[in-house]
Order: C-alpha cells, then sequence, then structure tokens
C-alpha cells in the first residue's frame, strides 16, 4: 500500500490543497537533489541518472546510514504498471554492484568527493563495507499509483 500525503489549508474549514503534477521528473530530481529531506532525512544521495549498463537509467540512487542501496524512480505523474518492473529491472542491476562502483558513482555525482569520508561526515559512522549494499530499498514518487502497480507492488 503506498504512502498517501495530503497537505492542508489551515482555517476554520480546512481544505484540502489540489494534487497536482509537475512538469517534468527533471525538476522534481533537481527538488529532490537541492533538498534531499523532502523524501528522507536518513538518505544520502550518491547517485543520479547512473546507467545500468543495459539501456536504463536510475533516476536516484541513495544511500542509507545501515549501507542499504536506495534506488528512487521519479514519475511526474501516474504511474503506469510498467514501473514497477522498470524498478525492479534497476534493482538487479543495483544488487550487483561492488563497493568501488558505488564508490564510482558518488565521485561522478559529487565532482570527486570520497564516498566513506562523505559518509562519515553525513551519519557520523563509518562506512562499513561488509554492509554496503546487502539490502535494497526502492522508492517509487509520484502523484498517484495506478491500481495495477498498487497490486503488483502489494
Amino acid at each position: 500500500m503506498p504512502i498517501r500525503h495530503m497537505i492542508w489549508k489551515v482555517s476554520a474549514r480546512p481544505q484540502p490543497l489540489r494534487e497536482a503534477a509537475l512538469p517534468s521528473e527533471a525538476l522534481l530530481e533537481d527538488m529532490i537533489v537541492a533538498e534531499p529531506t523532502i523524501l528522507s532525512d536518513q538518505w544520502m544521495i550518491i547517485g543520479r541518472q547512473a546507467n545500468t549498463g543495459f539501456g536504463g537509467r536510475i533516476d536516484l540512487l541513495a544511500l542509507a546510514p545501515d549501507g542499504s542501496l536506495i534506488l528512487i524512480e521519479l514519475k511526474r505523474g501516474k504511474t503506469p504498471r510498467e514501473v514497477v518492473a522498470q524498478a525492479i529491472d534497476y534493482a538487479s542491476w543495483a544488487e550487483s554492484l561492488e563497493t568501488d562502483e558505488i564508490s564510482r558513482l558518488y565521485s561522478a555525482f559529487s565532482g570527486g568527493g570520497s564516498l566513506s569520508e562523505d559518509f562519515r561526515k553525513r551519519f557520523g559512522l563509518p562506512l562499513d563495507e561488509d554492509t554496503l549494499n546487502q539490502s535494497h530499498q526502492i522508492i517509487i514518487v509520484a502523484s498517484h499509483l495506478d491500481a495495477s502497480s498498487e497490486r503488483i507492488v502489494g
């Protein structure tokens, strides 16, 4: 079941604000890179438009304090059911990533930064290479998750 949020206008008669789609996925991506806490204050963005090597690109790749990789697929509007298959396909690629490949992705994303140093700064913990990439989360960000996608995820 997807997590749903509503934003309300505060007044004597509260009114939910109208949902709207963004004009582009690129704008949503730019916003999240500029302020990752839009999605979570527990993630560190480590890659953007990462090439999977088989024709796909992961919109955003993040890292949690426990070393889990978070694959973030952005859709500006509704999600067709194919987005679930796409996300699983990307996860199969991410599962095989070694520490040095993840470090290279981060270096390219950050303009030469060190993943281990920046991880320590961000989380106050050393990056444990033994737990890095031992688990994954797939996050689909969309204004709506269609019924077929919701059933597949469920």
